[in-house]
């Protein structure tokens, strides 16, 4: 199973993009686990330190574009993975790809911090289409997209006994990057 690693975000609320704070840690701990890891970039966006993959060039910022692309790219079942998840864990990793190969879901997200993590799961490409027909939409939202599909949603609570910290901790400030030990956030 292939792993992608969605770069293509403005992180405005950083100060700089997350890629040149985490791409590298998040790409060899989802090497660990998975055959190959790819970087998924927004169209015109820079090549990352991994093998990268563009999605087609669009006016709207959402990560469904990436997600979509991806998809495509693997023609199989897949996993998808932001790269604003620098506390990420092999261990979690495995777990989560251990349960969507065992699953028939379509799509499998864990829930943390009380929301589905929809950037950190499997994609069966069975999904393309009905993503395909929402971006024509105009309807973004990718938790809407698992509440139309069969899904299997993993419990935080569960997640939590099994896996200490915050593997699934979603870094998108500053102040978020400073709790966790990366320094100025990256304003440096």
């Amino acid at each position: 199973m292939n792993c992608y690693i969605l770069i293509g975000g403005r992180s405005r609320r950083m100060g700089r993009p997350k890629e040149e704070l985490f791409l590298d840690r998040v790409a060899n701990i989802a090497a660990e686990v998975f055959e190959k890891v790819i970087a998924v970039q927004r169209s015109g966006g820079a090549s990352a330190t991994i093998e990268t993959i563009y999605e087609s060039p669009h006016d709207d910022q959402a990560p469904v574009f990436g997600v979509a692309r991806a998809i495509e790219d693997a023609g199989d079942r897949c996993f998808i993975l932001a790269v604003d998840y620098p506390l990420i864990t092999a261990a979690i990793l495995r777990h989560l790809r251990a349960r969507f190969e065992s699953s028939s879901a379509l799509l499998l997200a864990p829930v943390w911090s009380g929301k589905t993590q929809m950037l950190c799961g499997g994609y069966d490409p069975a999904l393309l289409p009905r993503i395909e027909q929402r971006i024509a939409a105009r309807r973004y939202d990718l938790r809407g997209l698992a509440s139309e599909s069969e899904a299997e949603i993993l419990s935080e609570d569960e997640l939590r006994k099994m896996f200490d910290g915050e593997p699934l901790m979603n870094v998108n400030t500053v102040a978020d990057a400073e709790s966790i030990g990366f320094g100025d956030g990256g304003r440096s």
